[in-house]
């Protein structure tokens, strides 16, 4: 059996949609806090490995794509604002456009993945 371990801090949910199975919890400390690592492993003789490592890739390149919308700020808005009415509306108008933008960028990226997911999942 040729096994491939792998050790990760978050998200094993998404790892064990890709065959990788959770065989330990390690706590370790950074600082004054302790965090959790998860240990995977997967069977690299398993049918279908590369075309299953292939649609892992792909999604996680698919997630790293996503985007993060920072919501309006409040002292910036203010100061648009007291200096010109004008400026204020374009910055809000502009940070709402944004975030409609993103969330649809964001739902797209979440479509493909969940397509990834669904193509990977007969194969396990």
């Amino acid at each position: 059996m040729n096994i491939e371990t792998k050790t990760i801090r978050y998200g094993v949910d998404e790892y064990l949609k890709f065959g990788w199975s959770h065989t330990e919890e390690v706590r370790r400390l950074s600082g004054r806090s302790y965090y959790s690592e998860y240990i995977l492993a997967r069977d690299k003789d398993m049918q279908n490995y590369k075309l299953v490592k292939a649609l892992e890739s792909k999604y996680f390149d698919l997630k790293n794509q996503k985007k993060n919308y920072t919501p309006i700020d409040d002292l910036w808005c203010f100061i648009a604002f007291a200096c010109l009415i004008f400026p204020g509306i374009v910055y809000v108008a502009f940070k709402l456009n944004q975030k409609t933008r993103i969330e649809a960028f964001n739902a797209d990226v979440q479509n493909k993945m969940d397509a990834v997911v669904k193509e990977v999942t007969p194969l396990i």
